[in-house]
């Protein structure tokens, strides 16, 4: 049984409705590196769901993964997601948003690995891994709009008398969006991290047209 549990950013106030059109206006590349936390598998579906959640937002979104920062040129170097034709070698973009997944910490106690053995799994053992997403917003010209790290933890409790007792107690007791076993922990997280990740760019999208309108030709300094 896995439980999620926001740490740092995830559980801000959210006024963005991701379900309505916040960026039609809006040229976005998603860049998402693999590192320590995704392979470059992971990191190319991350950059598609990402990339589904800002188009369903109304913005045309172009997806890329990469292995380097982002330097003098936010687009050079970058390689296409698998699958897709060539692209242009600088596609028109108004904002780029990166995103880089890393572990914090991770530990188990042992303690409670051996009352879980002795107690042939009626007493869970319990491991925890604490993980931290950092999100860039910069515009088309590398200029740093917003940055943040949003950060979780992932606890989860091994053995057959957790799972039975908190099975039983969804069935009888909790409400539906209370419950426990299930997908619950993977649908609070994407729920918090998807709303956070609007805001940002909602407020980094403000920020750039501010700047935008303030600066003659469009250019910023």
């Amino acid at each position: 049984m896995k439980v999620y549990q926001p740490v740092s950013g995830l559980h801000r106030p959210v006024v963005v409705d991701p379900q309505l059109a916040n960026f039609h206006d809006v040229h976005l590349t998603v860049h998402c590196p693999p590192g320590d936390l995704v392979n470059p598998t992971e990191a190319r579906a991350l950059c598609r769901k990402v990339g589904i959640l800002f188009e369903n937002q109304g913005a045309k979104v172009t997806t890329y993964t990469t292995d380097r920062r982002l330097d003098d040129d936010p687009l050079a170097g970058s390689l296409p997601d698998e699958g897709d034709d060539q692209p242009p070698e600088h596609p028109p973009t108004d904002l780029i948003l990166e995103l880089r997944g890393r572990q914090v910490h991770e530990a188990t106690n042992q303690l409670s690995w051996v009352l879980f053995f002795g107690t042939f799994t009626l007493v869970p053992a319990v491991s925890e891994f604490t993980f931290a997403q950092d999100v860039v917003v910069r515009d088309h010209s590398g200029f740093l709009l917003a940055s943040d790290s949003l950060q979780g933890r992932i606890v989860r409790y091994s053995g057959a008398g957790t799972w039975i007792t908190n099975k039983l107690l969804d069935l009888t007791f909790r409400d539906k969006e209370d419950r426990i076993i299930g997908d619950k922990p993977h649908s609070d997280l994407t729920a918090d991290f998807y709303g956070q990740l609007s805001q940002l760019l909602f407020n980094a999208k403000m920020q750039w047209q501010v700047l935008d309108r303030a600066t003659p030709a469009g250019t910023t300094e």
